[in-house]
């Protein structure tokens, strides 16, 4: 399997991208296979590298519009993405957003009224930082998107049961705006298990998304590591993206 499609609304294309088409970052040392897979990987969604942009995340809470006249930036090499960049999100069509990822959420919002499509980001550290809610909120108050309308894609990641953490993730958990504390439990003195699916959906729902218009994978990167990397299983630089465009041919 090399695509997990994201079955929303008809004119919006969203897919996790498995490991059977390779590693698609430039941690890897050997930069012209990332290339040639990414090129691949244009090739099977029936677009190129000029009409996808790639940030250069570091798990901030940072996000940027983008627009046709960004495609290809972090495409062909690092050098020209947006740095310290965690999410972005367009207006325009025909241009696939990306999200890295291996083990942290990706998070696709689509949001109909106003044809605005954004990929996010969020490790432990991002949810911590709220990127999620920021992201949305951001939509919502400066982009007027109506969060009933909303839809969102939480897509594969560390599950609950694999992403053990100790204090100094969750001291960080607890200052979070609202209530966290259904989202970990204690496993002994110094040990933590944590629920970053539902840390961020908790946040769309916060404001305002509606549940059923929140679709989370089922998908655990650490337990389906023959599908995903997973770099707290393996410690490797491979990862996987999420990834959406909206197409010319939406009303």
């Amino acid at each position: 399997m090399k695509l997990i499609k994201w079955n929303t609304v008809e004119n919006i294309e969203a897919y996790t991208i498995t490991k059977e088409l390779g590693d698609m970052s430039y941690n890897n040392e050997d930069k012209q296979l990332i290339l040639n897979n990414r090129k691949q990987l244009a090739k099977l969604l029936k677009t190129d590298l000029e009409h996808m942009v790639a940030p250069h995340q570091t798990h901030s809470a940072n996000f940027k519009e983008v627009s046709l006249k960004d495609g290809g930036r972090g495409m062909y090499c690092q050098d020209d993405a947006f740095n310290n960049t965690d999410a972005l999100y367009t207006k325009d069509t025909d241009l696939f957003l990306l999200s890295f990822h291996a083990d942290c959420t990706p998070v696709l919002l689509y949001c109909p009224k106003t044809k605005i499509i954004a990929a996010i980001h969020s490790g432990w550290l991002g949810t911590t930082k709220q990127i999620v809610s920021k992201v949305t909120k951001h939509l919502i108050e400066n982009e007027h998107c109506d969060p009933k309308e909303m839809l969102a894609y939480i897509g594969p990641c560390i599950c609950q049961d694999c992403l053990e953490v100790m204090d100094n993730v969750i001291d960080l958990v607890k200052k979070m705006d609202f209530d966290t504390s259904p989202y970990y439990h204690k496993t002994d003195d110094s040990h933590y298990l944590m629920d970053n699916q539902g840390l961020n959906k908790q946040m769309l729902l916060n404001l305002g998304l509606l549940d059923k218009n929140i679709t989370i994978s089922n998908y655990c990167t650490v337990e389906n590591s023959d599908l995903f990397y997973s770099y707290r299983k393996y410690k490797d630089s491979g990862r996987n993206i999420t990834i959406i465009r909206r197409n010319s041919t939406s009303k």
